[in-house]
C-alpha cells in the first residue's frame, strides 16, 4: 500500500503546481494590463495668472478717443505661440499677440488694448454691457477662463460716438 499512496502522491504535485503556475500568469496578466490601460497622463494644470484690468470710458489717449479695456499680466509668463485668445460677448476672438504690446513671452507689466479697432476689430466695441474673457484652449477641447472684463459703465465724452 505504501507504493500506492506514493503515487497518488506524486500525482497531486503536478497538478497543484500547474494550478498555481496558472493562478500566477492570470494574477500577473491582470496586474499588467491594468497598469498599462489604466495609466494616462495627468491634466495639463490650468496656468496660473495675476492680471489686472481698467476701463477707460472716456476714451482719453487711444484714437479718435475709442473706449477701451486695458488687461495688464500682474503675474506669470506666457509664451509665444501659446494658445491664447480675448474673447467678447458674442464669441469673436483674436489671439493674444495681436493685442498685447509685446511679441515675445509675456511678463508681469505687459498688457493688452482692447477696443474693439484696427488689430482686435474682430471684438465689439468696449462700450456699457460688452464682456471680454482671456481664454486658454490648450488643445483637445479644453479651454479655461482666466480673466473676465465686464463694461459695466457707459462711455463718456467724446466716446459716446463709438458705442
Amino acid at each position: 500500500m505504501s507504493g500506492a499512496l506514493r503515487r497518488d502522491g506524486r500525482a497531486i504535485s503536478p497538478v497543484v503546481g500547474v494550478a498555481l503556475l496558472l493562478a500566477l500568469v492570470v494574477v500577473l496578466a491582470a496586474v499588467l494590463g491594468g497598469l498599462v490601460l489604466g495609466i494616462e497622463s495627468p491634466p495639463e494644470p490650468t496656468p496660473q495668472y495675476g492680471y489686472s484690468t481698467e476701463y477707460h470710458a472716456d476714451g482719453e489717449g487711444n484714437t479718435n478717443d475709442r473706449p477701451y479695456v486695458v488687461l495688464t499680466l500682474e503675474g506669470g509668463e506666457i509664451e509665444v505661440g501659446e494658445h491664447f485668445y480675448i474673447v467678447d460677448g458674442s464669441g469673436n476672438e483674436v489671439r493674444w499677440d495681436a493685442v498685447w504690446t509685446t511679441a515675445g513671452p509675456l511678463t508681469a507689466g505687459d498688457y493688452a488694448h482692447v477696443d474693439g479697432y484696427g488689430s482686435d476689430s474682430a471684438l465689439n466695441p468696449a462700450c456699457e454691457g460688452e464682456t471680454y474673457r482671456f481664454i486658454h484652449r490648450p488643445g483637445d477641447g479644453e479651454s479655461a477662463t482666466l480673466a473676465t472684463v465686464e463694461v459695466e459703465r457707459p462711455a463718456v465724452g467724446p466716446a459716446t460716438a463709438h458705442c
